[in-house]
């Protein structure tokens, strides 16, 4: 009797499991597509620049670096003149960068890091 239980119980469960896979196809190209689009090419410079002369000077590097499409995360120190700039290069590159700096007014050099180019 236990048995004649148990077999409608399985097979009911074995259709909804069917079901549930023939509503929701996910394929495996779907998924790189998806994930192909999103890709960015994260890079990261580090400026020396010069003429900062106060945290409202930093504060102006700030929000002409946050204007940028293709700046992801950054910082303007003051005082250490130093501003580290987290970018995606396919929207926008170092030079781009160091221009805008430099219409403000400031003076930017690229500062090498020691261990830049080894693995």
């Amino acid at each position: 009797m236990r048995n004649l239980f148990l077999i409608p119980f399985v097979v009911l469960m074995l259709f909804s499991i069917n079901a549930n896979a023939k509503c929701c196809p996910v394929s495996k190209t779907d998924k790189t597509v998806a994930v192909n689009n999103n890709l960015q090419t994260v890079k990261t410079v580090k400026f020396k620049i010069t003429g900062i002369t106060c945290a409202g000077c930093s504060n102006t590097i700030y929000k002409a670096l946050k204007e940028v499409d293709g700046v992801i995360e950054h910082s303007v120190e003051y005082p250490g003149d130093i501003a580290i700039i987290e970018f995606d290069d396919t929207k926008t590159n170092i030079e781009a960068l160091k221009k805008v700096v430099e219409e403000k007014g400031y003076k930017v050099e690229i500062v090498k890091e020691r261990n830049e180019g080894k693995v």
